[in-house]
């Protein structure tokens, strides 16, 4: 496998620091926004950033069961993954949502196994997942292990909450290399934000009233970064990047995004992880970097935060 070199290698490194960095930016947007206002304004501004690309590619205008699976797709992957991010991301450190969300890539292996005719379950999978498995029941086995006698505290309901987006987002994932093989990516895209968003306004509107919306400069730069910057922006270069590069170059951008967030974490906030936590995350990058590299065809690409 060839390294990616000149521009690629730019546009590689980009959409890794940048998608490592959305971690830290939810994380102090938060301490003025709400987590669906936030999620949901983030999501409806990268939907008009988005909105003059997607309509310059109209090479083909999805059919009505094509229609159907976006939306669901965005229901899934925008809507219900962000909510359960941004929800997280009040509880847990920026860097163990990274660590948790970085099993993304076990978990598109084992639902295209059951969804894909030609993703089989090969050993180099079922090692990844066992991998994963194991250090996700290492970082979250005390906290199961307490809410069994007591009430779950904020770092277990978190940590399910990260790993539901995770789980989410990967089935979404999946659908999409099912059913959009002849749908524009920059269409599918722009509409599965657009269904998201209104998914998350439609529960900012339920949950959220009466809560205040604070807009100082830190929560302006977090919403203009996301949407602009960790939404539009690297999108838009992970599309000019796949056709580009193999597809196991493309996997690797969780292990690379998850290391950025975990040094952000530590070196911005303060946060610190256990020695636990760290071996944990160990086996989780060690089962994401054998489900990226084995060999698949693109089209799976993974939803960052």
């Amino acid at each position: 496998m060839s390294s990616p070199r000149g521009r690629v290698l730019a546009v590689y490194l980009f959409c890794c620091a940048v998608w490592g960095s959305t971690w830290l930016v939810i994380k102090i947007g938060l301490r003025d926004l709400p987590p669906f206002h936030f999620a949901a304004i983030r999501m409806g501004l990268a939907c008009l950033l988005m909105a003059p690309v997607a309509w310059a590619h109209r090479e083909s205008i999805p059919n009505r069961k094509e229609r159907f699976w976006i939306a669901f797709c965005g229901f899934l992957q925008i809507g219900v993954s962000y909510a359960f991010i941004f929800t997280a991301s009040r509880w847990i450190p920026s860097s163990l949502a990274a660590l948790l969300f970085c099993t993304f890539p076990i978990w598109v292996g084992l639902c295209g196994h059951w969804l894909l005719p030609h993703e089989p379950l090969t050993a180099r999978t079922l090692s990844a997942s066992a991998l994963g498995l194991a250090g996700v029941a290492l970082i979250q086995g005390p906290d199961v292990a307490q809410a069994l006698q007591a009430k779950p505290g904020p770092l277990l309901l978190g940590g399910l909450c990260v790993l539901g987006s995770s789980v989410v987002s990967a089935f979404a994932n999946v659908l999409n290399k099912r059913h959009f093989a002849a749908v524009s990516p920059y269409q599918n895209v722009w509409a599965q934000t657009l269904v998201g968003a209104l998914f998350l306004f439609a529960l900012a509107a339920l949950f959220e009233r009466g809560e205040p919306l604070r807009w100082t400069e830190s929560s302006v730069f977090a919403l203009l970064y996301l949407s602009v910057v960790g939404t539009a922006m690297t999108f838009a270069g992970l599309f000019w990047l796949i056709p580009r590069v193999p597809v196991a170059v493309v996997g690797t951008i969780p292990l690379v995004d998850t290391v950025v967030a975990i040094v952000l974490g530590a070196v911005i906030l303060g946060e610190t992880l256990s020695a636990r936590v760290l071996a944990g995350g160990g086996l989780i990058l060690l089962g994401v970097l054998l489900a990226s590299t084995e060999r698949r065809s693109a089209g799976v690409t993974d939803a960052a935060a």
